[in-house]
């Protein structure tokens, strides 16, 4: 049995491994991480508990595969390739890890190390210097359900303490989404210190809940970053440990998540990092009631505020497009006897359903009719010409910070901290809010997002701009700013409203 985890690889210059797709070339020129950047880290005797910690023992057997589905290799005069579609001899390295967070990768057969920079890559090295030294990249989406496999429990947050827990059963709402911070800009080009980060990392990992409040070593939630909030990332087979600057580890087992002293992390100290697909709750516009799914019940729209059993997990078919509504017991939102909507607790035809965007509004339908609703709330499906159907918003519940991810890279801010690019290596978060129509109002810090004549995005604003997102797949969306027209981000790192339907959008992660 194999595990596998995504990385991108950064040597000391600040650059990532990169898998060229000519001659399938290696090199490290990558300024961040984009797919020519990614690598698996396919370890061949997971470790898990009780694995080498930093410095310790012979290290981890592993292959690394590039995003061109082709091995690593080195030969014995250092010579590094990426050609082979099938592992090899010259395929095994030893991944060794430091206590600053740091690792290197020996080559199982000829005991060198891999490093280099720019286009002279190789494996030739005896012993790792800070010149074979990487720093890995977790190249997941910043917001993660994040997961202790020995406890089968989710990381969440409790808001009633203040504090982190590794006790929820499954992620469900806003308190179970944890966002990853990273950043190794360090200095700025001009010498200044970023705004919002007193402090500059080196190249460590932060815990934020929805607040934005960031995890400290001693169990507390706090709005700045400082030394306490940063972790050195280790990899033990397919799951990962956070290291504080003390050398202790992050653990669940304390009741709240905060660092304990131990040689090295235990299985309750090994997290694995999932993704955080949508959830939404769905509101009637004409009632401003919420769907409640009950297992075993009619479907109705009768909710005043929104629990556990009102939000719904979103998923999609890619090849038909139509989306399924998962409930927190594991039923489905379905088209049940007498077209009444039902709970279903089978993945069955019955539960795929259409969804129509009318602005900010959608309308479902299914098997040529649509949803509509009884005076008393409950939910059916009538053919198109037998009436009116209902219009529900939905709300996105999961996302209290907001990161978006394309192609070209994140959304971030620019140098003058008053324009959103889309190119850029680090992100920027932003609040989400839900006006009485359904339109969303995004902000950062104090300041709203806003367009100007060009249809660019700024964050100066006082006030609040109206904007509605369209779910284009489980953990994609596209959004539609005030002027009707959709977001585009340009490889060169513009971000602006410019694409006249849906089409022409840019599909952005979150």
């Amino acid at each position: 049995m194999t595990y596998s985890l995504e990385f991108g690889l950064v040597n000391a210059a600040n650059r990532y491994l990169t898998a060229e797709p000519f001659r399938f070339q290696v090199a490290a020129t990558g300024k961040q991480l984009k797919p020519r950047q990614l690598w698996v880290l396919q370890f061949v005797s997971p470790q898990g508990a009780g694995a080498a910690g930093p410095g310790e023992g012979a290290g981890q057997k592993l292959h690394l595969i590039s995003a061109l589905k082709r091995y690593l290799a080195a030969d014995a005069n250092g010579k590094v390739t990426c050609d082979q579609d099938k592992p090899g001899p010259q395929t095994f390295f030893l991944l060794h890890q430091y206590p600053d967070g740091k690792v290197s990768l020996q080559n199982e057969q000829s005991k060198r190390y891999l490093g280099g920079a720019e286009e002279n890559v190789t494996c030739f090295a005896q012993a790792a210097t800070e010149t074979e030294k990487w720093t890995l990249h977790l190249a997941v989406h910043p917001n993660v359900a994040m997961y202790n496999p020995n406890r089968k429990r989710y990381v969440r947050c409790d808001d009633k303490t203040g504090v982190l827990r590794c006790d929820r059963d499954m992620p469900w709402g806003a308190e179970s989404v944890i966002t990853i911070y990273y950043d190794f800009r360090g200095l700025e080009s001009n010498g200044e210190r970023r705004q919002f980060s007193p402090y500059i990392p080196a190249k460590k990992y932060g815990l934020r809940n929805g607040a934005g409040k960031l995890l400290a070593s001693n169990g507390s939630l706090v709005p700045d970053v400082t030394p306490q909030t940063l972790y050195s990332l280790e990899v033990h087979g397919g799951l990962v440990a956070l290291r504080d600057e003390e050398g202790k580890y992050l653990t669940g087992r304390e009741g709240s998540m905060r660092t304990v002293k131990m040689d090295k992390p235990g299985r309750e100290e090994l997290f694995s990092m999932e993704s955080s697909p949508a959830q939404v709750s769905m509101r009637s516009s004409s009632t401003n009631k919420f769907i409640c799914c009950r297992p075993g019940a009619d479907l109705y729209a009768n909710a005043m505020a929104v629990g556990n059993t009102e939000i719904f997990q979103v998923l999609f078919d890619d090849t038909t497009k139509k989306v399924c509504f998962r409930s927190h017991s594991g039923a489905y939102m379905s088209l049940g006897p007498n077209d009444c909507i039902n709970s279903n607790t089978k993945q069955d035809r019955n539960v795929w359903f259409d969804i129509q965007y009318q602005d900010q509004k959608v309308c479902l339908r299914i098997a040529d009719k649509q949803v509509s609703m009884r005076p008393n709330g409950q939910l059916l499906a009538i053919p198109k010409a037998a009436g009116k159907s209902e219009d529900f918003l939905l709300v996105l519940v999961n996302r209290p910070l907001l990161v978006l991810h394309s192609d070209a890279g994140y959304v971030g801010l620019c140098s003058d901290m008053r324009k959103l690019e889309g190119n850029c290596v680090s992100y920027v978060a932003s609040s989400l809010s839900l006006t009485e129509e359904g339109y969303y109002n995004f902000q950062v810090g104090s300041k709203y997002w806003a367009l100007d004549n060009d249809g660019q995005i700024l964050v100066n604003s006082d006030r609040p701009s109206n904007f509605t997102i369209q779910f284009a797949s489980s953990s994609c969306l596209i959004i539609k700013a005030p002027n009707n027209k959709f977001f585009v981000a340009e490889q060169g790192g513009r971000l602006w409203a410019g694409a006249s339907d849906a089409s022409g959008a840019t599909l952005f992660h979150f």
